[in-house]
């Protein structure tokens, strides 16, 4: 009973066992199935990982080139410095102290930090760039030292063949990618996708000899052909450079665009920075002005209250307007700049442009209403990015017709182009729409993309926005403009045997608080030629000159004038076989007024040729601007100071009423008069003290109070 009772329990424990074997050997199998099916992949990378190291090689960065083919930006080889830490480790464990060696030796010929090359070299890593991109010479100093787990490898170093040469288009690249303008913008086209080399190593990470090693080649950036011609960037650099010479302003800039098709031509700004050496120059100069600065454009802002009103029809070029100085509105007498001798009188509105009359403005403005206006003005494409292909572009900023505090001098001074704040790229598409048959279109520079085997990858095209005005509209545009340059402000901006049309302009640029930044302007000039079929639409910007005079047409208009010239001839355009002749304004000399009376002036400038602009309400003149003996063009403007007596020194002086003014008429004024000046605020004179009237010392502080034109 005892040996069955026996039997049994072993044949249970044996079945049992069997069990438990069975169990274990199935769980056995689906742990192997579940990695030899299901995790496989992930296993056999994670060995790979073990066995194999792999270097990254970068690719070349994609080159760029003007429309005709020449390089502006290119990629050569450089070698860059890689330590792989585990070799350097192991050898480290075999001869003592030989970090310490290879960190003083490899520092001193990289010029880096010992610490830092020390760090690096022992780094947890599996692979750490000691140094990128160094010169050929320094590389080879590297290698010839045979340090353990010290390679080198290949990666792209950009280069700019022509320096400064359109570096506010070009922009710059770091260590890595693009910064600024193209370079920034295009970076995932021009960067291209890394590769790299893979080869089999220990369990040290040391390569193991005659092991398998595979390489996967990089796919190497795209090459940019831009809308640029370096003929025409080469013409605006050079004359941008000499206005920084003639007149020291802050800056100056220019651009030329195809009005056609939006496509950029050329685009500088002074000062400017080479790309390649970007780091030695002030972050100032790498901004570009012409797209990411917005000031009050001054009168070329005309054009777009000139195109509203022909476009709906509220005026004809030759019905007449009578300026006679002033238009008041709501109790405010907004003054044109010849109120002091009684306005421009009877005028066509063809005069009214030619002789760039702000009253005459705000009578277009007030037929069209706030509505119509800003309709047009959002039309042309102002208070929203032009969408041009650079970085950094603004938007502007424009009047809120619907917030309840805006007035009607808000629409008025907004139709001779105060109050709104603009960029010039807006300023000049929108010019181009004027001239082009009445269509906006988007600005681009960016023209083709090309793979390294030569194939058309994809192309920017021209895109038109929105029509904005007739093409009927445009023809009689484009003859008001060309009116202005025969016959009115823009005489200094005519060409030789072209025919041509353009506007001046005067701005006040805007503080980006609110209101106005002191003392600081800008002169231009925006227009295009030829007048049969404009071709290139040009705008001109000198920002705060400090020598010569401070008008527009005086100082915008000829640089203008130097450009377009060469542009015409790089476009093989044609001279008219009809010269218009449009020579260069007369000179005269500014005569001594000091002492005359206001009819005495006024005589001697008739025979002279100039205007008279008189402050004051004195018979006697006892101060002038310019200074007698100046020689300035015929029809410029003499500003005098006027009292009661006559007089010989400043000892005292009747303070004059400043109310109203500009900081720069103030500044001018009281220049004039020998007196200080405390500024406080920006915008417009709303208060002073002393009081107007009030005699004083020469040399006295006058505290002026300055506050924004608009609320």
């Amino acid at each position: 009973m005892k040996e069955g009772v026996s039997n049994l329990q072993v044949r249970k424990r044996l079945l049992e066992t069997f069990m438990i074997f069975t169990f274990f050997f199935l769980l056995l199998m689906v742990r192997l199935f579940w990695i030899q099916f299901l995790k496989s992949e992930e296993y056999l990378n994670k060995a790979q990982n073990q066995w194999t190291r792999s270097l990254v090689v970068q690719p070349q960065r994609g080159q760029i080139f003007d429309r005709n083919g020449q390089l502006l930006a290119g990629s050569a080889s450089a070698e860059t410095i890689v330590v792989i830490p585990s070799m350097v480790k192991d050898a480290e464990k075999k001869r003592p102290g030989l970090i310490d060696e290879m960190a003083i030796n490899l520092a001193a010929i990289l010029d880096m930090e010992v610490e830092t090359v020390k760090d690096r070299l022992t780094r947890n890593a599996s692979q750490v760039y000691l140094k990128r991109k160094v010169e050929d010479e320094v590389a080879l100093k590297v290698v010839e030292l045979n340090y353990p787990g010290i390679r080198t490898t290949v990666e792209s170093k950009r280069f700019y063949p022509n320096g400064s040469f359109a570096s506010h288009i070009l922009g710059f690249v770091g260590i890595d990618e693009g910064l600024e303008g193209i370079e920034f913008q295009y970076e995932s086209e021009l960067k291209g996708k890394p590769g790299n080399i893979v080869y089999q190593s220990d369990a040290r990470g040391r390569e193991i000899p005659g092991g398998i090693q595979r390489y996967i080649p990089p796919q190497d950036g795209l090459d940019i052909i831009l809308t640029i011609d370096s003929r025409i960037q080469n013409i605006i650099e050079r004359e941008l450079t000499k206005a920084m010479i003639n007149h020291a302003p802050l800056s100056a800039a220019a651009i030329a665009v195809n009005p056609h098709t939006g496509e950029i031509l050329g685009m500088a700004s002074m000062p400017n920075f080479d790309p390649g050496n970007y780091g030695l120059y002030p972050q100032s100069n790498w901004r570009n002005p012409l797209i990411s600065s917005s000031f009050e454009p001054g009168s070329t802002f005309k054009i777009i209250t000139l195109a509203a009103g022909l476009e709906e029809n509220v005026f004809s070029i030759y019905d007449t307007y009578y300026c006679d100085g002033y238009y008041e509105v709501l109790g405010r007498k907004l003054g044109c700049w010849t109120r002091y001798r009684g306005g421009h009188g009877l005028q066509t509105f063809i005069e009214v442009t030619e002789n760039s009359c702000n009253p005459g403005f705000i009578e277009l403005g007030m037929r069209l209403g706030k509505e119509k206006l800003f309709q047009y003005i959002h039309g042309f494409g102002f208070g929203k990015k032009t969408g041009i292909d650079l970085p950094g572009e603004q938007t502007g900023i424009l009047f809120d017709i619907n917030s309840r505090y805006f007035s009607l001098v808000d629409l008025g001074v907004s139709a001779f182009g105060q109050g709104n704040a603009v960029t010039p790229i807006q300023q000049v598409m929108a010019v181009s729409a004027v001239v082009n048959g009445g269509t906006l279109m988007k600005p681009y520079i960016a023209k083709e993309f090309y793979d390294q085997e030569g194939q058309l990858v994809k192309e920017n095209r021209p895109t038109a926005i929105r029509r904005v005005i007739s093409e009927e509209t445009s023809k009689e545009l484009i003859h008001i403009l060309e009116s202005v340059v025969i016959n009115g402000s823009g005489k200094f901006g005519a060409v030789p045997g072209y025919r041509i049309g353009g506007k001046t302009g005067t701005a006040q640029k805007i503080s980006p608080t609110g209101g106005y930044l002191p003392g600081q302007f800008i002169l231009s000039f925006i227009g295009f030629a030829p007048v049969e079929d404009p071709q290139v639409v040009l705008y001109v910007m000198v920002d705060e000159p400090s020598i010569g005079p401070q008008w527009g047409s005086q100082v915008a208009a000829p640089i203008f004038r130097n450009i377009m010239g060469d542009i015409l001839k790089v476009l093989n355009v044609k001279p008219n076989n009809v010269d218009i002749k449009q020579e260069p304004p007369k000179l005269g000399i500014i005569p001594n007024l000091r002492n005359q009376t206001i009819d005495e002036a006024i005589g001697t400038l008739q025979i002279s040729g100039f205007n008279l602009q008189i402050e004051g309400e004195g018979e006697y003149i006892i101060a002038q601007t310019p200074k007698a003996g100046i020689q300035m063009p015929i029809n410029s403007t003499v500003i005098v100071y006027t009292s009661n007596n006559q007089t010989t020194d400043f000892e005292e002086v009747t303070v004059p009423d400043l109310k109203g003014k500009s900081l720069k008429e103030v500044k001018d004024l009281l220049g004039l008069l020998n007196l200080q000046i405390e500024i406080k605020g920006s915008g417009i004179a709303v208060d002073q003290r002393p009081k107007a009237g009030e005699k004083v010392k020469a040399n006295t502080t006058i505290v002026v109070e300055f506050a924004p034109l608009v609320r």
